[in-house]
Formats: structure tokens, sequence, C-alpha cells
């Protein structure tokens, strides 16, 4: 064995040295491997099969620095083409020597090699190595390394030891091929004499121990295997090479086994930005295992819960490390790999400078952010400096000892800024550390005590003043926050600046006017004491937002006590004096309108008030106009405040605040809406139990657990309970306060505490309950927390494992949750780790998931993109139904595509594969259906159908409109495009007015639709651009006191002259037609439009109408005005027959007129049409000569019967009756008798009918009545031959009426209003029966519904008759 070994060069411990006997022998036995026949050499006359070129002898590493395609795998390489290269005639001098892999070579392996010569230092730094995430000092290796800040001239690559490992710095491995030079002359190589070497440090190599089998058997176990023969040589300085020759893959592929049999294990730490993290793992961790299958090396990535860093994940300067583990040559592929994709993704980077003080902030900006913008220019980068003039967590140091410069530390949440270019970024990242080393040395600073009311004014609009006092002086403010009682302004800057800082300041300063209020000195004699009204009154005040009303109402700042122990004293500060007076006068008045009347102190125990706001606020405000306020949440005060507003008052900051004192009935009706309030808010917690305090030691590792499982406990409580409060205290601080999120440095430090105080405060049954329930479930937990080493282990699909780890792992987050359990996710398999029987529930819960996975199915449709937006519908409510109705997932593509590459998944990447919305692969016109099968199944019928639809619906044309025409296109409130779409069912999208039309004034209107529809619109709207096309416009000036007449009544006589003209019977055409100026207007132009034919006519028309109404004269004619219904006719028609037929416009004076205007007629017109018309009038009227019979007042109304004697005159002797001017009767009333007594609601028409025994009955004599006395003419006019059977009409009406005077009254009001029509009858057959039998003159109520009596008129018998026929009548239901 040792004989073997000597031979091939190794020592014992690694590879021995060797004498130069035994290199000789080494040499021969080389020799011996590989006998060139005739057939191994080229043939200079083979141009068939000429050797492969230089092109095909690629190494199997390329440098770092190189460019161009990475191998593609064996697979892809096997399917290339033969390429067919220039042939050359071979010689000796053309065969290429061996390629050898010099491990050593920096240039070959700039991150693993350390050759003699050291790599010269990046000019600038890289972004990445400047710093580590916080929180991440105690990772394990696959976590992130370093305990603090990195140099930011550190570079990325340095490689970091990882424990126990040998640093691959130290000894080399790398892979070179040979290149021609410049100078060199072109050669081939021969066919199948391919050579490649690989070089090793004898540290890289395993121990002969560590071997499987001898080397020499390796070496001959891989070249009966392979076409390539590996033979081992001694290198220089001790290294050991392998010399790969035959085919270029062969040759590769033996060198690769090499280094895996007889390698030693390399494990190398590459530092990466954090933001390529998701890149480096790719979509379902595709893209490392990838790298892994094409390299044989292991790569672990830092899971996503070892990287401490919320909200930091856009920083580009963090970094975490990336561990390879392989031979050599494995992990340097590896490495290279990994490195193409931080090149390929961080052109482009985010940074943040975190160790800057914020001091230094507004010298780095400069004024006016001068020195930001010279950043930017001429680079393509962008650089935020958060403004910093207010100081908040912290204030800046104490002013230091003459002579020295103070140190200023840096604000953990507040750096600057820089993205964009790598390049550029890192520039200006180390110019701006530049500057803070010189900030560093000059900057000092002093302190100036100045009253707060002033600070705002120093600040100035949007900080203006602070940057004026930075340009002119070099120095910053920096001013106390308004939480802070301090006054006093720090002022930063050079020393020698200082001095005219402070100068510039107190000028700003003393140009304010400032007036104090003390508000507890107007209500001095408050029954809860002056200063606690005042107090409340001001976070009354504060509440409703009245401070910053009178702040932007006078330009004025009010500066309020800045605790709640201070003096209330208001202070009033503006650069104008007058306004100051103002500001204060308001405020006096506001002061005085809220006595302490209007505000009342209600002590309520803190643990009530949530319950108070919730269950009275909304109540006693709608109930009493009472507001209810309760104090701040960090204030222990057990006050709350109500506050009398009044009824319907708003809870939005537009109720006005009274400003008028209140006088004393206002008072009281505050004291009682406030004592209201206040009883109703006492009375929800009176009969309340005692409340009580229990305290809980908790294990510091159950704390939150506890407070979830309160949480669990209360969810389902009802309304009118309280739950009861939980209460962390904190070891690090046990005086009772609460614990914070945001916890001091001391305590981070401090060790972890054992246990956790835990204090429960509610209602004493209620406690007691939950804290025995508490008690059972710390007992379970600390029996499970023996349980917490359990691993349950199962298989999971790894197609599935994005839907099981959720967005941002919000799924498996939840599992964990929900079952106390740690669930991790690793190559297709699950491990639980926690209590069996909660692991086991867990399991259950994900193989549900994975079965339910199972079933779900993936369409995808082929849709044109220009369907997608129909498809989706507004604000996806089509996707959304879908969505919802089959529980599926519809995914449709975004605008654009990503690249598809794996690489470039990241926003599809995960925390080991969480599930994202990815969308880089779908194509444009791929639609995505996922979910249960059977809901995929519907849903993408449903979306066809859909599909088929729009494409049905998606006929599209446009019609070209002038832009003038469009509103009238679209109507008043967009009424006539409303119709046109209503019409044709067609969408109509209208250009708006202010779009650009083309040159000749025109838009477009887009239509879209069925053909149908759209074809119908198309029609529609050309037609109506046609006519707005042929349409011209005149105006024509009439006299405006023809105005009125040549409208005529109701538009008739304008409606016939364009209708004469041929226009449009339409009514908003006509009215667009014709347009006259409004009645008040004072002008006469009359506007014409539409048709040029038809605007002539019209204009003709009217200019006759015009000429023709210059040349009318007036004439007046006296007739009595009981003649003028003569003139006037049915609905006016015998005026219009004589108006039309004689060409004259009669004017008939109103009714309302009195004296002799009564009785003058109008008529004007042409002097010859008036004559006709007098002539004809005064005929008409002495035809109509009548009788007049006097007729007692008290009987009109039983004559008439309700208008019904008047029309039996009229129809059956053309007779008609008039009054002689004279007013009729009023009609008697029957007072209550009327109407139903009782007060019930009227049924309903869907009641059964109601008993007629509930009727009401009453009898009441006609002299009862309150006739009037005297007698109403009776005027009967008529052809004469009728009036005298008019007359012998009335003359028996009238005997009735007179027999009847003595007769009496019934008034039957039946319960069911309903019932009245059996009463009528069909066609009133039962109602003229009954009246025929009795005698009697019955009326029915027309409005039933309203209860009122039926009347009966005769002799008392005749209505008892009456009556009774009546009931019987309803009772047999009208039969």
């Amino acid at each position: 064995m040792e004989a073997a070994a000597s031979s091939n060069g190794l020592s014992h411990d690694h590879i021995p040295d060797v004498s130069p006997a035994q290199r000789l022998q080494e040499k021969h036995v080389a020799d011996a491997t590989h006998r060139p026949m005739v057939e191994d050499v080229v043939d200079e006359e083979d141009i068939t099969h000429p050797p492969p070129s230089m092109k095909a002898a690629i190494p199997i590493l390329s440098t770092a620095d190189e460019k161009g395609p990475r191998p593609s795998s064996e697979k892809a390489a096997g399917k290339q083409k033969a390429r067919e290269d220039p042939i050359e005639p071979p010689s000796s001098a053309n065969i290429p020597p061996p390629v050898i892999l010099d491990t050593k070579s920096e240039d070959a392996f700039p991150a693993l090699g350390r050759g003699s010569k050291s790599p010269a230092p990046a000019s600038v730094p890289m972004a990445w190595g400047a710093r580590k995430p916080l929180g991440v000092a105690n990772a394990v290796p696959n976590g992130i390394n370093g305990q603090g800040p990195v140099s930011s001239t550190s570079s990325s690559r340095a490689s970091t030891p990882g424990s126990g490992k040998l640093m691959p710095a130290s000894t080399n491995a790398s892979i070179a091929s040979h290149r021609r030079g410049p100078s060199n002359p072109q050669s081939l190589p021969i066919p199948g004499r391919h050579s490649e070497r690989i070089q090793f440090a004898p540290s890289q190599l395993l121990r002969r121990e560590q071997l499987k089998k001898p080397l020499h058997d390796v070496l001959r176990s891989i070249n009966k295997s392979s076409k390539a023969t590996v033979v081992m040589k001694s290198g220089p300085d001790g290294t050991i090479i392998f010399e790969g020759t035959g085919p270029v893959d062969a040759a590769r592929q033996a060198l690769r086994d090499v280094a895996k049999e007889v390698g030693s294990k390399q494990s190398v730490k590459i530092p990466i930005p954090l933001s390529v993290r998701p890149h480096i793992i790719g979509k379902q961790g595709t893209v490392v295992q990838g790298i892994t299958k094409r390299t044989g090396a292991r790569i672990q990535v830092p899971r996503a819960e070892e990287i401490a860093t919320p909200g930091l994940e856009d920083d580009d300067s963090l970094t975490i490390d990336v561990i390879i583990e392989g031979d050599a040559v494995a992990a340097e592929m590896a490495r290279r790999e990994i490195e193409s994709i931080v090149n390929e993704r961080t052109s482009t980077v985010n940074l943040r400078l975190r160790d800057i003080p914020e001091e230094y902030y507004p010298f780095i900006a400069g004024p006016h952010d001068t020195r930001v913008r010279a950043l930017e220019d001429g680079r393509q980068i962008r650089v935020h400096v958060p403004q910093y003039h207010t100081w908040s967590a912290e204030p800046p140091p104490q002013a230091p000892a003459p002579g020295t410069i103070p140190q200023f530390a840096p604000n953990r949440g507040s750096h600057i800024r820089i993205s964009g270019d790598r390049a550029a970024a890192q520039e200006a990242r180390s110019e701006i550390e530049q500057q803070v080393e010189q900030l560093r040395r000059q900057i000092t600073l002093s302190q100036l005590a100045i009253n707060r009311g002033q600070h705002q004014f120093i600040i100035g609009d949007q900080g203006t003043s602070l940057h004026d006092l930075l340009e002119e002086t070099g120095c910053a403010v920096i001013l106390p926050p308004s939480t802070d009682d301090t006054e006093m302004l720090t002022i930063t800057g050079p020393q020698d600046n200082i001095e005219s800082a402070i100068e510039k300041i107190m000028s700003l300063a003393t140009s304010m006017h400032m007036a104090s209020i003390d508000i507890a000195k107007q209500h001095a004699s408050a029954p809860a004491g002056a200063q606690v009204h005042a107090r409340a009154l001001t976070r009354y005040l504060q509440r409703r937002q009245a401070i910053e009303q009178l702040e932007r109402q006078f330009d004025a700042r009010i500066v309020l006590p800045a605790t709640e122990d201070s003096p209330m004293n208001w202070e009033v500060y503006s650069r104008d004096g007058k306004n100051t007076i103002k500001a204060r006068s308001d405020i006096m008045h506001l002061i005085n309108a809220h006595p302490p009347a209007r505000l009342r102190q209600v002590p309520i125990d803190p643990f009530y008030h949530q319950h108070i706001q919730r269950q009275a606020a909304q109540h006693i405000r709608d109930e009493f106009g009472v507001n209810l306020l309760l104090p701040d949440e960090n204030v222990q005060n057990p006050q709350i405040t109500l506050v009398y507003e009044g009824l319907g008052v708003p809870s939005t900051p537009e109720y006005i605040l009274p400003r008028q004192r209140p006088s004393p009935a206002e008072v009281a009706q505050f004291e009682q809406a406030l004592h209201q309030a206040e009883a109703h808010v006492q009375g929800l917690i009176q009969g309340r139990q005692e409340l009580i305090s229990r305290a809980l030691n908790v294990p510091f590792r159950f704390n939150d657990k506890v407070v979830r499982q309160v949480d669990r406990e209360q969810q389902n409580l009802p309304p009118t309970e309280i739950p009861v409060q939980v209460i962390s205290v904190s070891p690090h601080s046990l005086n009772g306060d609460s614990t914070s999120r945001e916890t001091t440095r001391e305590a981070q430090r401090a060790p972890e505490p054992a246990e956790h105080i835990v204090t429960l405060r509610g209602q004493g049954d209620m406690v007691r309950d939950l804290v025995q329930k508490l008690m059972l479930f710390l007992e379970k937990e600390k029996a499970d927390d023996l349980e917490r080493g359990h691993i349950t282990s199962f298989e999971f699909p790894t197609k599935f494992a994005n839907q099981l780890i959720g967005r941002k792992g919000e799924n498996i987050n939840k599992y964990r949750e929900e079952f106390d359990v740690e669930i991790q996710i690793n190559d297709g398999k699950v491990d639980i780790k926690g209590p069996a029987a909660k692991a086991d529930l867990a399991k259950t819960k994900i193989l549900a998931l994975s079965k339910k996975l199972e079933d779900e199915a993936t369409h995808v449709l082929k849709i044109k993109p220009q369907y997608h937006k129909d498809m989706i519908g507004a604000k996806g409510a089509q996707v959304n139904r879908l969505q919802d109705r089959y529980n599926v997932r519809v995914q449709f593509p975004r605008t654009t595509a990503n690249a598809s590459d794996d690489r470039s998944i990241a926003d599809g990447a995960s925390e080991v594969g969480a599930s994202r919305n990815n969308r880089s692969n779908q194509a444009p016109d791929e639609v995505i259906i996922r979910g249960p099968r059977r809901g995929a199944d519907e849903a993408r019928d449903e979306l066809l159908n859909l599909l088929q639809w729009t494409i049905d619906n998606s006929h599209t044309s446009t019609v070209s409109v002038a832009q003038s025409q469009l509103p009238s296109l679209i109507g008043q409130g967009g009424r006539e495009m409303e119709i046109a779409r209503l019409t044709t069912g067609a969408q109509i999208d209208v250009p708006g007015i202010r779009d650009t039309s083309d040159s000749m004034g025109r838009v477009s209107i887009q239509l879209k639709g069925t053909k149908r529809q759209v074809e119908e619109a198309k029609e529609l709207l050309e037609q109506k651009a046609k006519t707005f096309d042929d349409s011209i416009s005149r105006a024509i000036d009439v006299d405006k006191k023809y105005h009125k007449e040549l409208i005529g009544p109701g538009g008739s006589n304008i409606r016939n002259i364009v209708l004469a003209a041929g226009g449009s019977d339409d009514r908003r055409d006509l009215a667009r037609t014709v347009r006259f100026p409004r009645p008040e207007s004072v002008e006469n132009t009359i506007q014409i439009e539409g048709n040029k034919s038809v605007v002539e006519k019209i204009v003709a028309a009217i200019k006759t109408f015009a000429k023709e109404r210059e040349n009318q004269a007036t004439e007046f004619l006296d007739i009595a005005p009981e003649k003028h219904r003569l003139l006037i006719g049915r609905g006016g028609e015998t005026r219009r027959a004589l108006e039309s037929q004689f060409h004259v416009s009669i004017d008939i004076p109103r009714m309302s007129q009195e004296g002799p205007a009564r009785s003058r007629v109008k008529l004007v017109g042409e002097p010859g049409d008036l004559e006709s018309a007098k002539a004809h009038i005064l005929e008409l009227v002495k035809e109509q000569e009548g009788t007049t019979i006097q007729v007692p007042r008290r009987f009109h109304h039983a004559i008439s019967d309700n208008g019904q004697f008047f029309r039996r005159l009229r129809n059956d002797y053309k007779v008609t009756v008039d009054h002689d001017g004279q007013q009729p009767p009023t009609r008697p009333s029957g007072g209550s008798r009327g109407h139903q007594k009782n007060d019930r609601a009227l049924p309903l028409i869907t009641d059964q009918p109601e008993n007629i025994d509930g009727h009401t009955w009453e009898i009441v004599d006609n002299d009862e009545h309150e006739a009037e006395s005297g007698d109403i003419p009776w005027v009967l006019r008529g052809p004469r031959d009728n009036i005298s059977k008019a007359q012998n009409a009335l003359q028996r009406a009238l005997e009735q009426a007179c027999n009847q005077g003595q007769s009496s009254v019934g008034y039957l009001v039946l319960p069911d209003p309903r019932t009245y029509r059996f009463i009528i009858g069909q066609g009133g057959s039962q109602i003229n029966r009954i009246r025929r039998q009795t005698g009697c003159k019955i009326t029915v109520p027309r409005d039933q519904a309203k209860g009122e009596a039926i009347e009966i008129v005769g002799s008392k018998e005749g209505i008892e008759q009456a009556k009774a026929t009546i009931l019987e009548t309803v009772e047999k239901g009208g039969n």
C-alpha cells in the first residue's frame, strides 16, 4: 500500500514527498497509461471531422468577472447541435497544453484563494457590506452573524470562518483553462484529447485514513467508468494536480468525480443582501435546489424567523450569511452562481445610514435641502434626510464644558435613506459619511429658554424660518415636543456661529404678541372647584377641536398647560396684536357660554369607562342632548365629564359652539338634562358586584399564552357584561406599571425573568371564576411543557407548501398559535414539535388541508386581454361574485408579465416557498381559476358563458359629432343621453366638454354593445348629428309686449307656428327650436335654431305675426259677469273657437276683479276682424237672455243636491244656471256628526269585515241647522222653449224642499268603510232602489276611508226605513 502511495507522490499524512527516482518512475507509469495509436493522431486531410476548436475548451468554472451564459445542464448540453468551426491544418504547435486548475489563483477564485498578491481594495465599497440586521447576534450557522455594525468599506465577499471549520481562504482549489494569448497563433486541439487540470493544496484533500479506498483505486474506478483519463501529478509548492484528458464533458465530469472522492469538505460563508434572499430561494425553493443539483454543494439560507429585521426588509445595507458546504470545486461553483444572482439583483439598492445622529441632519440636508439636491444632481439616486427640528424620544445632550465637543447618539428609528443606482448610492453615502466626520469635529450646542408659545413662530411656516436661520447663521434649532413642559431650545452649529444664531432666534421670538387668559378665574365659584372645572372645559374644547378652529380663525397660536396639575392659563400668541385681542375676546365668550351648570363631573371607576362609552354615550346624546367625555387612557382619573350641548346637535366637528352666556331658564334646562344623564349612567353600574383584583404569578414563558387564554374565555360575553381586565406587570419594574411595548435598553440587557405578575381586575364572581380557569390552564401548560420535545413527523406534498405556509407565513403561524406547537416544513416533510395530543390535532388539520388541496383543480383559460376589463367588472364585481359563489380563486393577469426565469420570481418567492400572489409567469391572455374541483368546473363554465356574452356585447363603433353639439346630446342632467341608452340598450361613452377636438371641431362618441344595439345607437346619433350639422341659428327682434301673445296659452301659438313650418312636436325639441328671453329680462331678441328651411319659415311666421300685431286695434265690450261663462265655455273651448274663427284675442276678466272692470271684455285684432267678432259676441250673449227665480237661501243646497240638479237641467233642457254674481250660501256643517266618534284606527283592506252592529246612528231635525236668511237669484239661461220647462222643474224641486223643511236628517256611520260599496251597488242600482222605496234623499260620502257618515234626508219614518234597508243590504253583501 505504501509503495502504491509513494508512486503517486503522497505522504503518510496527506500525500508524501517523493524522491527524484520515484518521480521518474511516476512519469513512466503515466506514459504507460496511454500509448497513442495511429487512430489517435489527427488527420490533416480530414475535413469532415476536424479537431475541436479552442472555443470548445471552456473551463468547468469561469472566473468571477467572466461574462456569458452559465453552463447548461447535461441534458440540455446533450441536445446542442454540433458546431462547425473553420478548419485549420493541425500541427504540433496547435496542440494546447493541458488546462491547469490553480487553487491559489486569486484571479480564478477571488473569494477562496489567497495567493502571493493580495486583491486590490474596491474603489467603491460594496453596498451590502455595511450592516448586519439587528437582533441576530446569537444566530446559529443558518442565521445572520455579526454582533454589531460592520464597516461600510468591508467587502461583501469576505468569508467568515465557521466554528470548527477549515477556512477555504487558506486552502485554495481552482480550475483554469488555457487561453490563447494575443500573440499566440490559433491552435486546434486533437479530437478526444482535450486536457484540463484541477489543483489542490494538501489541506484540501482527505487524509489517507479518511479515503473510502486507496487513491489509485479511486482513479482506476473513475478512468474505467469515464471516457476520459485522470492522472495525478505533483505541482509547485507541494500542491497536487489531477489532469483529465479526453472529450471535454467527460474530462470535466471526471475531475468533478475526483474532487468529490478525494477532496475534503469545505464550508464557506457568503454575505448577501437581505433583500436578495427570496431570489436565492426562488419559488418553492426552486432556485436554491437547482444550484444544489448542478454543483453538488449543500446550501443553507437563514430562515425567516431567524432574521429579526421588522420593517427593514428594503434595506440593502443589511446582509445575511449563506453557508455553502461541499468539496472545493462544488463550493466554488455554487458561490459563483449565488454571486451572479446577487449582482443581477443589486443594480439598484436601498441604503439606510443608521449611525448618524439626528442633530447632524439639518447640516447634511443643507438650507432648503440644497445639499441633498447637490448629492442627487447627475446621479440616478434619491436621498431622503428626515426633518429634525423637534426631538421626540430623548432630548439632545446637555451643553458641554467650554472647549469640549458634545457626544450625539444616533436614533434607531430615524435614518437617512439613499435609493437608486448602486455605485452612485455608494458614492453619495461615502460623501455623507465624510461630512459627518467633519461635523463631529465642528458641531457644538447651546441652550436657550424661550416661552413655549413662541416656539411655533421660530419654526415658521413649514420650517421656513429654520431654513433661513441655517442659511444665515449656519446653525440649527431643536425644539421640545408639545408633550414636554420644558421651554429649553437647543441651538447646534459651529462654536463661532452660536451667538449670532441666538440673536436671530430672540428676534423671531420677541416679534410675537402675547395674551394670557386664566380660565379658572372666569368661574371661580364652580362647585367642583375652579381648577377642576377649567380643566374639564379645556379637555372638552380640545375634543371638539375648538382650539384648532380658533388658531385658524385668528392666525394665532394657543398654548395650553402641558400637564394636568398646572394652572389652567391659556396663552395666545400672534404676530398681529389685533388678532391676539380678537382671539382672547372670542375665548372669553366661549368660556362664559360654558358655566359650571353646563358641565358635570361624575366619579366612576375607570374599570367601567369603556362599558359606559359603548352603552350610554349615544343614548344620552340622543335622549338628553348630553355629550360624554372620558379621561385620556394614560391618565388615571375616575372622573367622567358630562356636557350639555342640546338635542339634535351633531357629534361631528361642524357643531358650532355657543358664545352667549346662558339665561336662567337655559341653566335650569342644563341641570335637568345633566341630572337625567347622570342617573342613566349610574344606573348602568348599579347592582353590579364589588370590584376585586387577583394577582397570578405566571411563568415568563406562559405570559402571552395566559393573556390570549383570557381573551378566548371572554370572547362570547354578552354586550351588557364587562370583561375582566388584565394587567401584565414586568418584574423589572414591580411598581404597578403595566409593561410597555417599548422597553428600555437596560431591561433588554437584563436576564430573562422567571415569572411575571398578571393581575386580573373585575367583578368578584367573574374574577374568581377566571382565576380558577387560568390555574387549570397553567397546570395543563406545565404538563404540556414536559412534552415539548415530542416530534410528530409526516409527509406533506411539496407542491402544497405555499398554501400551508400562507402569505408571509400567516397560515402556518395561525396553526402554531391555535395548537401551541412548533411546525417546520422541509423537503416534503412536516415536523410538529410539541405535546403529543396537540401535535396530533395539528397533524389532523394539516392533513385535512392536504386532502382539500388534492381536490383542488386549476383551469387556465385563454381569453384575449381586450375582454378582461368587462369580465372583471367595476371594482372586481364580476370576479368577486364568482369567487364567493364557487369558493374559488379567479386570477386575471396584470398589465405586463415579469421575466420568466426562476430567479426573477421574487414576488412569488417565500420563506422556504411561502405562498404569494405571483403572476410573473402568467401570460397576458391567460385567466387562471383555482379551487375545489366542482367549484372550479362551474366557475369555468360560467366564466366562458360570460366571455361569450362579452364577445357578443363587444361590438364597437364611433360617431363623429361637433363638439358644440355635446350639451344638447347629453341634455339637462344627462337626460337625453340616458334616453338614448335606454332606447337602444347600447353603451354610449361621450367625451367631456373640455376634451380636445380635431381640426374640424369634431369629437368621437364611442358605442359598445351587441351588433343590433350599436347599429341602432349609431343611426340615432348620426341622425341627430346630421340635424345639428344642417341647423342654423337666427335671431329676430320682436317687441316684448308681443311675446306673451306669440307664445299663446300653454305655448299653443308658437307650437302651431313650429308645426306649420315642419318642426318637431316634441316639447324638448320645441324648447330648443325657439328660445324666448326670460320674463324679467328687457331683451326683445328671440333665438330660432334648427333646420334651415324650418328656421326660415318660423322667422317669416313670427315676422308676419309681429306685423299683424302692430296694425291691431283694441276694443272693450261691457258684458255682465254672469254671461262670461258663455264666452268661455267648458274648459275654455268657446273662447278658443271664437279666437280661431275671427283671428282676435279675447281677454275675459277674472272673478276676483271688482268694480266696472269686472264687466269689461277686451278684444284685440284687425279692425275688420274686431267688428265681426263684436257682432257675433253680442248676438251670442243676446240669445242667452234668461229668467230669474228667487230661491230661499236655506233651500239652495237641498235643491242643488250637490250639483245634481244643475247637471239635470243642462243635460235635459240645455239650460244653465248662474246666480247673477252672488256667492252661494255656505253648506251647512254637520259638525262631528259627519264623522266617526271613536278614535279607533280604520280597518285594513285585508281585515275581515266587522260586524255592522258597531254602527253609529244619529237623527237631527232640519230646524237645528243654522240656515241663512234671504233669497238667492237662480238665473236660467238657454233656449226660450226650454227655459219654461226648466222653470217648472225648479218650482217642483222648490216645493219638495219646502215640504221637507220639517223633515229630519239621519247620519249613519258604518264600522267598516269597505261596506259602503254594497249600498251604492253596480251602477248605483242599490242606492236608487232605496231612494225610491223610502222617498228619502241619500248621500254616500265619496272619501269613505275618512269615516264620513251617510246622510239621509226625509221624514223620520222614511229615514228609519232607509237606515234599516241600508243595514240589511250591507249585511247581505249587496245582494
